[in-house]
């Protein structure tokens, strides 16, 4: 994944590639505005994970599945069941396209792409096996993904249904209950922290 660039460093060359890359979402989180009532969506936080001309794929990291998951570890160790029981997580609905299992963690030395916040994603076989085995402090499984056409998010954030956040870590592996409450703080922070004389933006609203 690639992280949004922040515009500090952005080269001013004005090559088309160059013009992709400070456009580009992916490593970046979504978080639903609050009148958002799509059920799919609705307080849903989501990582981008592809982000260009043709579209865009993202999964939603906070829709537990009330599944076991043990059918899923027998296929991923193609039936050795041993392994399989060793085993420990549970999985998210990451949104209704068909895809590979992907595992989100901590830990660089697996990952087959991430951020420059800490924030990594695996999806080949051979990494999702030495993560389930291993497990990281921070490790989550995903089932399926979010797609959105060309320009469609584009225009989703535009019509104002999406926050665009940092993927950090505070956000990406909070409780899943927590995630989105705590996105939505990251976003009111950094907006409240614009304005002159405000540093930052008290978790307890009562405390202004």
């Amino acid at each position: 994944m690639k992280r949004i660039p922040t515009g500090k460093n952005d080269s001013s060359s004005g090559n088309e590639e160059s013009q992709s890359e400070r456009v580009s979402l992916a490593g970046c989180l979504l978080a639903a505005r609050v009148d958002v009532d799509n059920p799919m969506f609705s307080k849903g936080v989501c990582l981008i994970v592809e982000h260009t001309e043709k579209g865009t794929v993202g999964i939603m990291l906070n829709r537990p599945l009330a599944i076991d998951p043990t059918p899923v570890w027998k296929t991923l160790f193609q039936g050795e069941v041993s392994k399989a029981n060793d085993c420990v997580g549970h999985f998210n609905f990451g949104g209704p396209e068909n895809g590979p299992i992907v595992a989100i963690h901590n830990d660089s030395q697996l990952a087959d792409g991430g951020n420059s916040q800490g924030v990594y994603v695996s999806a080949q076989a051979e990494s999702l096996q030495k993560l389930a085995t291993t497990a990281p402090e921070h490790l989550r499984w995903f089932i399926g993904h979010a797609e959105w056409g060309k320009s469609e998010l584009e225009q989703e954030i535009v019509d104002g249904k999406w926050y665009v956040v940092p993927a950090i870590p505070q956000i990406v592996f909070a409780e899943e209950s927590q995630m989105w409450p705590t996105a939505i703080r990251f976003e009111a922070n950094s907006v409240i922290s614009t304005f002159p004389g405000v540093d930052h933006f008290p978790s307890n609203p009562s405390m202004n």
